[in-house]
């Protein structure tokens, strides 16, 4: 008899199209429209209703795939907005002329 696979009430799909929202706002530097964002949530909420039903069908751990690329594209942003900050270096040399000798 084949084991029944617990559908899961997290939503994946959400988290996963924000994160690719954020990065696509951190490369552009421009906000999407609220057109897009409308199109984007609908779709997104009818995704994550379908989830358990996808996972079911996949012989994968679809959620946990999901999870993982959500987590690659928060990666690349953070990667991104580094890249791009102009600020100071965070590591500022000492100008102390005191040795720091033994002790």
């Amino acid at each position: 008899m084949a084991t029944a696979i617990a559908p899961t009430n997290s939503p994946a799909v959400t988290p996963l199209v924000s994160a690719g929202e954020t990065l696509f706002g951190t490369v552009t530097g421009a906000p999407l429209s609220d057109n897009v964002l409308k199109v984007t949530a609908g779709v997104t909420s009818l995704l994550d209703g379908m989830l358990p039903m996808l996972s079911a069908k996949v012989s994968f751990d679809l959620d946990g795939v999901l999870v993982g690329a959500t987590e690659v594209l928060t990666g690349v942003n953070a990667i991104v907005v580094a890249a791009k900050d102009k600020a100071a270096p965070k590591i500022v040399p000492s100008t102390s002329s005191a040795s720091s000798g033994g002790a």
